[in-house]
């Protein structure tokens, strides 16, 4: 069964004007200073507009699925607060940015972040939620988690690593990407919008790969997760893998700049990820561990797509980026 909406036992609920505020226990005040500061505010969108990083203990802008800030806890302190803007993405995102309806998106992500969090699921601690109601039924909202120092989604890392460390890497990097989903499902947490920059990589001193899960929105909390729902979450994550390496492919030259701002070096790391890598990430999962079962082969049988009808739709969405 889904959950009901509801504020986590350790998150209070704060109401100042047309902003609502749900902050976890021990971080009331410097939450409720960050976001009604003026001067703060002023500079987040200045930092925004501009593009621009500071330097260490100030606000820098990085960028993953769209731009957010990266905000030391206190002056001159190495632990940070990740601060992004809810935005839809696709079209709706173009027609809509990060005005959304009434509902409960910002609470779902707090309750599921905790099931995670509790159910040791790597994710990032989830600090506040900020909602900010503009007209009517319509409002924005800023998600406020603990930065996880030296990680970075998948996407950056191929395009910041080299391409033999990638080669290197890619047995690592599955086995860290198994556990993680395993554990998660597991955990009964179904991720609706899995692909590969809502999970971030970090190397340790060793070089060890641990893998982390990110913007849980849209997820939902089940008593268990069927193998065929479990099937349907796996086939999300392949589809993005596909997608990557479809649009960093030949399918756009001619039609100018490439979406995503592909470049040869990211087609060339994309065409590393090979079948035989997606099928060994979808058998370690089914047998890691206590094995969901041994048949596996006959699931992805059962589920296998080509992806024509979104590589159609990915083809028509490359010509509205021109």
């Amino acid at each position: 069964m889904s959950h009901k909406q509801k504020v986590p036992p350790a998150f209070s609920r704060v109401e100042r004007g047309d902003t609502t505020l749900f902050i976890k226990e021990g971080y009331k005040e410097i939450i409720l200073r960050m976001v009604f500061d003026t001067e703060q505010s002023r500079r987040k969108t200045s930092l925004l507009k501009q593009n621009q990083n500071g330097e260490k203990g100030s606000a820098d802008v990085k960028f993953g699925r769209g731009s957010y800030l990266s905000v030391p806890i206190a002056n001159n302190s190495e632990e940070r607060f990740i601060i992004r803007d809810y935005r839809h993405g696709g079209l709706l995102g173009k027609l809509f940015g990060g005005i959304f309806l009434n509902g409960n998106r910002p609470l779902n992500e707090i309750y599921i972040n905790e099931i995670a969090f509790q159910k040791n699921v790597p994710t990032a601690e989830v600090i506040a939620v900020c909602k900010r109601k503009l007209w009517g039924i319509f409002y924005k909202a800023s998600f406020i988690s603990r930065e996880i120092t030296g990680a970075t989604d998948i996407i950056q890392f191929l395009k910041e690593s080299a391409l033999e460390f990638v080669q290197k890497s890619k047995k690592s990097i599955i086995f860290a990407l198994v556990k993680l989903i395993r554990n998660m499902h597991d955990a009964g947490i179904y991720h609706a919008d899995l692909h590969l920059k809502n999970i971030l990589l970090k190397k340790d001193s060793n070089g060890k790969f641990s893998a982390y899960i990110i913007d849980l929105d849209k997820s939902v909390f089940l008593d268990r997760l069927s193998i065929d729902q479990r099937i349907r979450n796996l086939l999300r994550l392949d589809r993005s893998v596909v997608k990557l390496r479809w649009l960093s492919g030949e399918t756009f030259i001619g039609m100018g700049e490439q979406p995503f701002a592909f470049t040869h070096a990211l087609k060339q790391k994309a065409d590393l990820i090979s079948a035989t890598d997606r099928l060994r990430f979808f058998k370690s999962y089914m047998l890691y561990d206590n094995a969901l079962t041994k048949d596996w082969k006959m699931y992805i049988r059962q589920r296998q797509s080509h992806y024509s009808m979104h590589k159609f739709w990915w083809f028509v969405s490359g010509l509205f980026r021109k």
